[in-house]
């Protein structure tokens, strides 16, 4: 019996996968990307479905009953909205940032001072 997978994490790996593809795929080219606990082709289409009811993934027909399903947004936009929806739901907005900067390496933080520099 394949071990069960976390909330999400199904998710999680079918959208690591139509980034890295970077192309509309089928369900059964989504499937023979995965490596181990590979799902059911029956749940990797409930589960694609429920993506795009959820925004996440477009799906295409393409004629008969093949569909091909690809990423809504690429993963840096999916990042930066992530982000920034994480940043308005906090009650202290000043707070989370320094608290967000803190937990950066100096690298990450001098990149950003530059990057906000170079803005004005």
């Amino acid at each position: 019996m394949a071990p069960q997978r976390n909330r999400g994490e199904l998710e999680a790996d079918i959208m690591t996968i139509l980034w890295h593809e970077n192309e509309p795929m089928t369900a059964k080219e989504v499937q023979a990307k995965f490596t181990e606990n590979i799902p059911a082709i029956t749940t990797l289409i409930t589960v694609l479905d429920r993506m795009c009811a959820k925004g996440q993934v477009v799906k295409n027909s393409t004629g008969g009953r093949s569909q091909t399903f690809a990423a809504a947004q690429s993963r840096i936009d999916h990042v930066t909205s992530t982000m920034t929806s994480a940043l308005n739901s906090a009650d202290d907005q000043a707070a989370a940032l320094l608290h967000f900067a803190g937990t950066l390496s100096e690298e990450d933080r001098a990149f950003l001072r530059k990057a906000i520099d170079n803005s004005n």
